[in-house]
């Protein structure tokens, strides 16, 4: 019985810790993800994807530049607002 419960909490904490990992690695940006530098009228720059830049900045889908995101190499994101 001693043996069950040892390899039972051996279970639970291999779960837990699995599962920790797990959600860091899907919070993590992908590879394939671009990092921009972004910039924004009158707010702070900001370095990150565009879902990450969208969300920090408020931007959601519109007409008026929100934020222009630059990076080396690849064509600039301009994300939009209302």
């Amino acid at each position: 019985m001693k043996k069950l419960k040892i390899s039972m909490l051996a279970l639970v904490f291999a779960v837990s810790v699995g599962g920790a990992v797990a959600e860091k690695v899907q919070a993590a940006p992908k590879a394939a993800d671009q990092i921009y530098s972004w910039t924004a009228p009158g707010r702070a720059p900001f370095t990150g994807t565009a879902t990450q830049a969208s969300s920090n900045y408020g931007c959601s889908s519109g007409t008026n530049v929100c934020a222009t995101g630059t990076a080396p190499g690849v064509p600039n994101d301009v994300l939009h607002k209302p």
